[in-house]
């Protein structure tokens, strides 16, 4: 049966000449508004951060990062780009922590070189007891491992009990693992955080490192220019078990007892994203009998508060 209307083939059509002159004008405007936009934004970035170069001292650049020469570039705050690295060794030292049966949190003024895999825990003459007292503390870890590492003992040459003497601005945190053996205790992970002020500029480099087996596995670094802002210290603050309120010590230490289960660690990395130093400070105060009036000015100056229990359960 033939078709009344038979369907005609349409010949594809090209664009007109005055298509292609509309189609051109406003690729011109949108390429124009996306290069002004660019523009905004290198302008900007380039006002809000800088790479710079500090110099440390060979010393230090080889004990943090086993590499020669006495100075590194590094990126002044704010960078956002360093804030997704911070938050990275933030997630692994989070992972770290889940995998440790203990966390002891050090200060310090020098360098320290005391980043071993085992740290030796001898039993007593007799075989049955053990020659050191039980790690219950940052301070009993302090003078067990001054006896296990003798070195250790200039590095770590203050007693800490709930916040670090303001003159030890450097912080190591050990992280202990479980070990089959009795006579060894596994060392996990060491955590750095240290504050070098460079001879060249003035400001704070800040380096925060992981070590495994005394090998840097990760790290973030930023540089505060100078500024009148507050200090971004302590770096860390422990608090104690509540039971040993049966005990009085004492407004300034009694103020930390208050940890249900588990005592623990408020610890503070550097907000590469924020310089303390030239921020306004808030000037809030708090009550001297409340643990916050140690700490409290730390909480406009970094968004990286990580809670961490000494005692992690496993």
């Amino acid at each position: 049966m033939n078709n009344a209307f038979p369907i005609e083939k349409r010949k594809p059509q090209a664009w007109t000449f005055v298509e292609m002159l509309v189609a051109i004008s406003l690729s011109a405007i949108f390429l124009g508004a996306a290069a002004l936009v660019l523009q905004a934004i290198t302008v900007n970035s380039k006002r809000l951060t800088s790479l710079i170069e500090v110099t440390i001292g060979e010393s230090k650049k080889l004990n943090f990062y086993g590499q020669s020469g006495d100075s590194l570039r590094v990126y002044s705050a704010p960078n956002y780009g360093r804030l997704l690295f911070a938050k990275d060794l933030r997630t692994t030292l989070l992972d770290d922590v889940d995998r440790s049966s203990a966390v002891f949190c050090l200060p310090r003024s020098i360098d320290n070189s005391i980043r071993p895999e085992f740290l030796r825990y001898l039993p007593g003459d007799d075989g049955s007891t053990l020659s050191h007292p039980q790690l219950d503390s940052p301070e009993a870890f302090r003078r067990f491992l001054a006896d296990v590492e003798p070195t250790s003992a200039a590095i770590f040459d203050t007693s800490i009990r709930n916040v670090p003497d303001p003159n030890k601005p450097n912080t190591t945190i050990f992280l202990l693992a479980p070990e089959s053996s009795p006579s060894f205790i596994r060392v996990h992970a060491v955590y750095e955080i240290d504050f070098v002020t460079p001879t060249n500029i003035a400001g704070d480099y800040i380096s925060v490192r992981r070590y495994k087996n005394g090998t840097l596995t990760n790290y973030y670094d930023i540089f505060h220019h100078s500024g009148d802002g507050p200090s971004l210290l302590p770096s860390f603050v422990a608090f104690e078990s509540e039971s040993r309120l049966a005990t009085t010590e004492g407004e300034s230490i009694d103020r930390f007892k208050i940890a249900p289960e588990s005592p623990f660690y408020f610890l503070w990395l550097p907000d590469p994203s924020i310089n303390p130093q030239r921020n306004p400070a808030w000037g809030t105060t708090y009550p001297s009998d409340t643990a916050r009036n140690a700490y409290g000015h730390l909480s406009e100056n970094t968004s990286m508060l990580t809670v961490i229990p000494m005692f992690p359960s496993i």
